[in-house]
């Protein structure tokens, strides 16, 4: 039997086939940028910071979840370096598409609408979510997305989050509150302890790590029943695809080894029950 392994678990076994990416229509198929890379020696990357996911350190080196994996890929396809460039979650894509990297090494949430616009490696990790608040600004406490919209009126979350049709339809269905966008982490729990926003809906490792850098100064709802489960991981130009082929193989030696378990582990992550393989074409279909 698999297991599964998240922001409560991440996948545990190795996926079945070689399939699995999803080209995006519009895109030319072809190779090469694999070997461009091996002889620059360093692949530019796109990364959000959000540790433990992925992280540009002031020494300029990467750290997350994300970034230690494909950097065991790449070394092992003949390209020893990366160099990251942070963005928002909303501008990876379009920084991919425009060139300004040549792959994204971040978890970005795998949804139908992003699979036809880039391809997937199988996912590194199943995401969840949950939602913060101060137990003294917020008596009446939601448990669920849709008393999200029924109970609060100022909402915060990461710009362009997979997460956000959700919540934009409870609060458009309910109280027809305010959505406010920030561009990571710590300007998030800024504007919840600046009492901009109300709650902060975000992943759950990243809030329960939050929450304990800050000597618990804020409650954590989770899990929420009406949340989606969602896998999430690196992201290709569907083009490039002698790159997508080679990184595919090689995580999912990692993933047979047991090797990859082991470097998800490390970065806080929990081994939770019996699951299923995920390929990234499994995935594409599970989040509109």
């Amino acid at each position: 039997m698999a297991q599964i392994w998240t922001r409560r678990s991440v996948i545990g076994t190795m996926a079945a086939g070689a399939g699995g990416l999803i080209p995006a229509p519009g895109f030319a198929q072809g190779a090469g940028l694999l070997e461009r890379l091996r002889k620059a020696g360093v692949a530019k990357v796109g990364i959000t910071n959000g540790p433990p996911y992925s992280e540009l350190k002031p020494d300029g080196t990467l750290d997350g979840v994300a970034p230690a994996i494909t950097g065991i890929i790449m070394k092992r396809l003949g390209v020893p370096k990366l160099e990251g460039v942070v963005s928002t979650y909303g501008a990876l894509i379009p920084g991919l598409q425009a060139g300004r990297w040549d792959f994204i090494s971040a978890a970005l949430t795998i949804t139908k609408v992003r699979c036809e616009q880039v391809a997937y490696s199988d996912p590194f990790l199943i995401d969840s979510s949950g939602f913060a608040y101060i137990p003294a600004d917020l008596p009446d406490v939601p448990k669920t997305i849709k008393e999200i919209g029924e109970k609060i009126d100022r909402v915060g979350m990461l710009t362009s989050t997979a997460m956000l049709p959700l919540v934009q339809a409870a609060v458009t269905s309910g109280r027809k509150g305010t959505i406010s966008q920030f561009p990571d982490n710590s300007a998030l729990l800024e504007a919840l302890y600046t009492k901009r926003v109300q709650i902060i809906f975000s992943g759950i490792l990243i809030l329960k790590e939050q929450r304990a850098a800050r000597n618990n100064g804020f409650d954590i709802v989770y899990p929420l029943p009406d949340d989606f489960v969602h896998g999430s991981g690196p992201a290709f130009r569907p083009g490039d695809t002698d790159l997508i082929e080679a990184f595919q193989a090689e995580y999912r030696k990692m993933k047979k080894s047991g090797e990859a378990q082991q470097i998800i582990k490390s970065y806080g992550f929990t081994v939770q029950g019996d699951g299923e393989d995920l390929t990234a074409e499994q995935a594409c279909q599970r989040v509109a």
